[in-house]
């Protein structure tokens, strides 16, 4: 079975009892080798589940990601980016908002001493009164390898962006891909739990750093070299 369960002493009852409460969903995890799932329930603040295949993001240790909790993924993180992805992944959890899956792009060095690229999607479900996020981890190390590698052969490719577009923060740049989707700046505000100003004035950074005039020609320019979709 693909079920770790917290096993410490004052947790493993409640979990599982959860646990055989969404078994079905549990089961069908356990199925699948290419998608690496983890659910974490708000209400208790800690992680319940790991499928097995999570374990084999190159040495992961699924069960201390039971035992300690996000503290414990945090520890994972490269110094640079550990920071932001832990403002933004709590900013999330106290606020859920169970619309469209939240999307994260970070490197980690795992317990093997390896550096990966890693997606990390998150959404959230209820289920009766409980909320639980839902955590999807791919790993698109060769890909960004792949990337690197393009931008080294094809040097037309690296004079696409200016220097102030290549500078954009990764705050920008989720402002960025909500404008393709086109959501207003109250929208962005309200997903982002940021104010309306805060998002006008990104919208309008991101106009000027992408030299251009209008919403219609960032999105089209911003295509070329940022992964918007």
């Amino acid at each position: 079975m693909g079920i770790k369960a917290d096993h410490t002493t004052n947790k493993t009852t409640c979990d599982e009892a959860y646990l055989s409460n969404i078994s079905y969903l549990t089961n069908a995890c356990d199925c699948v080798d290419n998608l690496h799932i983890s659910i974490y329930l708000l209400s208790k603040q800690r992680f319940i589940y790991n499928n097995e295949a999570l374990s084999k993001i190159s040495g992961l240790h699924s069960e201390k990601l039971l035992e300690q909790g996000w503290s414990y993924w945090y520890s994972l993180i490269t110094d640079k980016e550990r920071t932001y992805v832990k403002d933004r992944i709590e900013e999330l959890c106290s606020k859920p908002k169970r619309q469209h899956p939240y999307i994260l792009k970070y490197h980690i060095i795992n317990e093997n001493g390896m550096t990966m690229f890693l997606r990390h999607e998150i959404i959230f479900h209820g289920l009766g009164n409980q909320v639980l996020a839902i955590n999807y981890f791919f790993d698109i190390t060769e890909k960004e390898k792949f990337e690197a590698y393009l931008q080294t052969v094809d040097n037309s490719s690296v004079h696409l962006a200016d220097e102030k577009a290549a500078s954009i923060s990764p705050r920008e740049t989720e402002v960025l891909k909500l404008v393709a989707d086109g959501f207003s700046s109250k929208q962005i505000a309200d997903r982002l739990f940021i104010s309306n100003h805060t998002a006008v004035s990104h919208r309008k950074n991101l106009i000027e750093k992408f030299n251009v005039k209008n919403t219609a020609q960032l999105i089209k320019r911003a295509s070329r070299m940022v992964e918007l979709w």
